[in-house]
Order: C-alpha cells, then structure tokens, then sequence
C-alpha cells in the first residue's frame, strides 16, 4: 500500500507495508512490478520510507518512521535499539530469525546458483542468543567535547555511547565504562575525528574467551601526535588499570595511520600481559576437544560455542575415514584443519596472513597434532606450488567468497569432496554455480553464530559427479 501512486520518484515519501526481507536483511515490497528494497524493517510493519534511488526495475529507500507494527513482532531488549547499528533483529523472535536465514540461504541458491530443488536443513541454532560474542569493536567519538565510545549509529560514522549492549559479557560493558571513565579524566586524550583527521584515540576492541577466563584489550590510536610522551604513558596507564581492576590477560596497542576506518593497526605492541588468548572449542558429536591460540590480529569466529557446532557439522558432512589428503584453504588459524587431522591421513592448510598461521602452527604443537602443514600466502599462489592432490577440500573465504583463478585450480585437481563453508549465501551460491560442473550439491547446512542479525554461516557439502 502506498499514500501516492506507483510514479514515485526520488525523494519522495511514502507509507508502505513490508512484504518480506531480502538475503543479507533488507527489507522490501512490490509496487506495481517494482520492488522497493528499505535499508531495515519487519515483514508486517507499515513504515514510512523515503525514496534515496529509482531505477527502472527497483528502487531504494530508507526507514523514517514505524507507524505500525508487525503482527508477531517483540520488545527489543536494549535500549539502543533502531540507533545503535548493532543489531536489527532483537524485536523478532528468534524462531522467526532462523526462518529468515534458512530462506536467505535457499533463495540465493536458487537465484544464483540456478539450484531449484535443493533440500535446505533447518539451520542449527546459536547455544546462546545474547552474550554469545567473543569479539567487539568499539570506536572512540566527540560529543561536545566529552569523548564517547560504543557502536556506529544506524547508517552514519557518528558514535553511540553505549550504555548497554547485550551481544557481547556483561563484563565488556564494565570494561568499556572503566575506558570511558579513564579518557574522559586524562586531557592528553582526544578522540580521532575521520573528518578533520585529528585526534588520537581511534577504536577498542575486547576479546573475551568463554571457557579460560581470559581476556584481551587493543587500544588502536593514530601516531604520538605533540603530546605524545603523555599520551603513551596514559595508554599505559590504562592497561594497568584494566589488569588491575578487570583482570585483562592482555594489553595491546596498536598505531594506525590509514584513514579508513577499519579496527585494525599497522603497527601493534604488546604492552602487558601474554601475547595472545586461548580457547577451548569443544563438540558435541565426540571429536576431542580443541585449544586454539589467537593473536590480536588474528582472525576467530566471534560465536565460541556456535563455531563448535560450526566446525563439527563441517567435519561430519566431510564422512572422513582416516586415509583423506586434507585441503583447508583460508585457514585462519587452523580451526577446521586440526578439526580434520584425527580422522585424516594428512591435512595441509593455507592462509594469507602470516600472524594466523603462526597461531596455527602453534595450536598444532598445543593440541599435539602432527600431520598437518601450514602455509603463509595467497591462496592461488599456494594452490599454483603445491604438487599433491588432495581427496577432500575445506574451503571458508572471506565474505567476498573464492577468486575465480581459486575455483578453476580446485577444479583441476577433482577432490571427491568440497566442504564449502561461508559466511555469505550470495557469494557462495556464486561460487556453487561454477563448481556445478563438475561437482553436485549433496548437503545444506545452516549454522546461525550471529542472532539477532540478518547474517548466517552456511556448509555445503559438494560431490564429484560420476
């Protein structure tokens, strides 16, 4: 329904109902055979939108205003929620999430992939639905010149000062108010404006492990500016405070000089505390337990307890028997590889970054595993110089999914089995059409690690056709 007719143009307002979402969570509705996508929104709820983009077939809009909710709609649990751009499905019931996810993952497969008559597996759930995150990035903001620290307002660079956040331990917000506290008393501290690019203080991040009892906090500034001597020894202060009075593990800080706005330092120094965390994932289908190492910047899925189920799902579809040449490309820090190790004759894994395949070298040595091979670098220049040929590939891209030159050099060496898992359904889907050539789907799996969003894993198991 629409308070105008179907010749809208931008920058008009509307007053729509939502018909559905779409793969990744926006939500839309058709208008005489256009589809309206809305940057957010429940199937059900009447909004008021207004037009940011017309094309011919579709167009774009953004929400400004809830005139009436979605029949099962809930009360969301933050009070953030609708500024903070951390999460946008806390006013839907967690069944219905999974609904969505599940049908994320069959829509995109059969749009992309051209895979009509797939059997989609309802998606196994989080073993947590709040406090279930092991990572946060925070980022440092200026509120009439009180430094504040929290999320990204919904759709802006601006800072929400959190108050509450329910995705990650009750013990990250005292850690986050002890920051706030701290840089809002110390005057050599300012935070870092991405406009004008001045100031210093640029993102937190906190990691916590679930099952040890450790944790992790990264300062990321800029470079020491003209009161450098006193903001690095604040910075020090800091971390003794935290280890004082938060028992952190880890005091980290990191210098970045890009100006994109990515937590992520060029340059990182361990200022007290070990080098790095340890968890333990451990499965509920009888593999041995697994302790992994990781370092500040080294990559470790956010949901610890999902991303068991995770990687144990991945190695019950692989129905390895103990004599399998393993592949685990995109290894990280070798999470699915010394998974596979025990019920495989040899496992080798690749990874671009040299930090994640040091802490899979040492989660190797920590867990006693002998048969697997690490190696730093693109993955199609190691694909390129590695010789053998292996029974079954592991593959877990980035969000991005696999480089064609990375599917092609797959494809030439015909493994009976592709486990391909992923963060996102579009990119995977894609990838799935290629390999369809030679490979036929066998399994669908869901895995949901991030409740209370629109994003969801999924494994696939993929045949070599006869």
């Amino acid at each position: 329904m629409t308070t105008k007719d179907s010749q809208f143009a931008k920058g008009d307002t509307l007053t729509v109902t939502i018909d559905a979402l779409a793969t990744g969570g926006k939500a839309l509705t058709r208008l005489d055979g256009m589809v309206i996508f809305m940057d957010r929104g429940l199937p059900g709820q009447t909004v008021e939108v207004k037009i940011t983009k017309k094309k011919k077939r579709f167009a774009e809009a953004v929400l400004s205003k809830v005139i009436s909710d979605a029949p099962d709609q809930i009360t969301p649990r933050c009070g953030h929620f609708g500024t903070c751009g951390g999460c946008l499905w806390q006013n839907m019931e967690y069944s219905k999430q999974l609904e969505w996810k599940k049908r994320f993952v069959s829509d995109s497969l059969s749009r992309i992939a051209g895979a009509q008559d797939l059997e989609i597996n309802d998606p196994i759930p989080s073993p947590d639905t709040f406090y279930y995150r092991n990572k946060m990035e925070f980022a440092f903001g200026d509120k009439q010149g009180d430094i504040t620290v929290g999320l990204r307002r919904y759709g802006t660079h601006n800072v929400v000062d959190l108050q509450e956040c329910y995705l990650q331990t009750e013990h990250t917000m005292e850690i986050l108010d002890l920051v706030r506290e701290f840089v809002n008393s110390t005057p050599a501290l300012t935070a870092y404006d991405p406009n004008t690019r001045r100031g210093y203080l640029r993102f937190l991040v906190i990691r916590e492990t679930k099952h040890t009892n450790q944790c992790m906090v990264q300062i990321i500034t800029c470079k020491d500016t003209t009161n450098g001597d006193q903001q690095h020894r604040a910075i020090r202060q800091l971390g003794q405070l935290l280890q004082e009075r938060m028992n952190v593990t880890t005091f980290i800080h990191s210098l970045r000089t890009h100006t994109s706005q990515v937590a992520y330092g060029e340059k990182t120094y361990v200022v007290l505390g070990q080098k790095s965390l340890t968890e333990v994932l451990s499965f509920e289908n009888g593999m041995p337990s697994l302790s992994l190492a990781s370092h500040a910047d080294g990559f470790f899925q956010v949901n610890t307890d999902a991303t068991a189920r995770l990687y144990g799902t991945a190695i019950d579809l692989a129905e390895l028997s103990g004599t399998e040449k393993v592949w685990d490309l995109y290894c990280g820090v070798g999470g699915i590889a010394l998974s596979a190790a025990p019920n495989a004759s040899e496992v080798f894994g690749m990874e671009i970054t040299p930090q994640a395949i040091a802490s899979a070298n040492e989660n190797a040595k920590i867990n006693n595993i002998e048969n697997v091979r690490f190696v730093s670098g693109d993955v199609r220049s190691a694909l390129e110089n590695e010789s053998s040929k292996p029974d079954v590939v592991f593959v877990d891209p980035p969000r991005s999914g696999m480089n064609q030159e990375v599917v092609d050099l797959i494809m030439e060496r015909t493994p009976q089995r592709i486990i391909y898992v992923s963060c996102d359904p579009a990119t995977q889907a894609r990838d799935i059409a290629t390999l369809s050539a030679l490979y036929t789907v066998t399994a669908v799996q869901p895995v949901d690690l991030f409740p209370q969003t629109a994003h969801i894993e999924n494994i696939i198991r993929l045949d070599l056709t006869n």
